[in-house]
């Protein structure tokens, strides 16, 4: 208890009560042992928790205490989490009192024509074509043909093949997939909190008078544009669904780029374009095939550092109106890349192309 190390007669002799020989020591390491040997196992099973600690290093015979400073804390945070607790709930609503009734603006002045008070904003997400079709079980079943996005398009395939009337039906029935609701989550980190007065719909229950007096933001892909794909074409950007080919005309050029995949990455092209009606409205377009495309294009223009350097490449261009393409570099929906290929300025006349 002095603090020296004792030897194997002493312990034989004030613990055990036995007269020491030079025979008996193997005995006393034995006894150690399996003393220090069950003290690991209390203390990794019943003991786990005690603040105080016995331990008998190898090579000694001195009993060591340690006190436990962590399980000191712990009985403290046990005895006081009720506190705790009700200040984590006091804290979380305060944040979100904070979002929701004093939202932070924002400062990338790409969005602020999107918060000002003049018209609210317009989401519309992308969604897919669906109709019922006789399947070869022989029944009706709900089905997707990337060649038929739109009643428009159901119709005229009908009258390129009457024999299939009977075979077919319409469905109210649509689905939307990852990019449009990932881009929402990256758009209502600005304009939700009450930062801007929004509506959401999905392009397949929309018309064009719905957009009158409103700023629009869509996101899908170019197959669910509906009756938007004639604006889009007017700007000079069109895919090809069968080539999986991007055709971006300007005045003088058609330039074409080809989605495609090698043995590690997919490449995608996705376009942006933005332009301002007559009345002040914006109207902008974040278009791809693959959801990889439209979710880098989301982060892009939503990260002040990205966004930034965008700003500054289209600083020269005079106007508001413009489009451009990127080349997205991933796997199936995660992006490793995204690149700005070209951006031009929209030449057309924009009562033209929007209303």
């Amino acid at each position: 208890m002095n603090g020296e190390n004792p030897k194997e007669f002493q312990i034989a002799s004030d613990v055990f009560g036995k007269k020491m020989n030079s025979g008996k020591e193997v005995n006393i390491r034995v006894y150690i042992h399996n003393l220090r040997k069950k003290l690991n196992e209390y203390y990794q099973k019943e003991g786990r928790d005690d603040e105080f600690v016995l331990e008998l290093p190898k090579g000694e015979y001195r009993v060591h205490f340690h006190y436990s400073q962590l399980k000191l804390v712990q009985k403290k945070l046990l005895l006081q989490s009720p506190t705790l607790l009700f200040i984590s709930l006091l804290l979380f609503a305060l944040s979100l009192l904070t979002i929701f009734y004093f939202p932070q603006k924002s400062t990338l002045p790409f969005w602020k024509p999107f918060l000002k008070k003049d018209f609210p904003v317009f989401l519309v997400l992308g969604d897919h074509y669906f109709f019922r079709s006789q399947i070869a079980t022989g029944k009706m079943s709900t089905v997707r043909d990337n060649h038929i996005n739109s009643d428009a398009e159901y119709e005229d395939f009908l009258k390129e093949h009457p024999e299939k009337l009977g075979e077919m039906a319409k469905s109210d029935l649509t689905y939307i997939n990852n990019q449009a609701p990932i881009g929402l989550f990256y758009f209502m980190n600005i304009l939700g909190g009450g930062a801007a007065n929004c509506t959401m719909n999905y392009s397949s229950r929309v018309r064009m008078e719905d957009f009158r007096q409103h700023h629009v933001i869509f996101i899908g892909s170019f197959k669910t544009l509906q009756f938007m794909a004639g604006a889009t074409e007017k700007m000079g950007i069109r895919y090809n669904i069968q080539q999986s080919k991007l055709e971006y005309h300007t005045s003088d050029s058609i330039y074409t780029f080809y989605n495609r995949s090698d043995e590690f990455l997919n490449y995608e092209y996705a376009s942006v374009a933005k332009f301002v009606t007559n009345d002040g409205r914006h109207i902008l377009f974040f278009l791809c095939d693959n959801d990889i495309g439209n979710i880098a294009l989301a982060k892009y223009f939503t990260d002040p550092e990205t966004l930034r350097d965008f700003e500054k490449a289209l600083k020269p261009m005079k106007g508001s109106n413009f489009k451009g393409v990127f080349e997205v570099k991933g796997q199936k929906r995660t992006d490793f890349e995204i690149r700005l290929i070209r951006f031009d300025p929209l030449s057309e006349t924009i009562s033209e192309i929007w209303p």
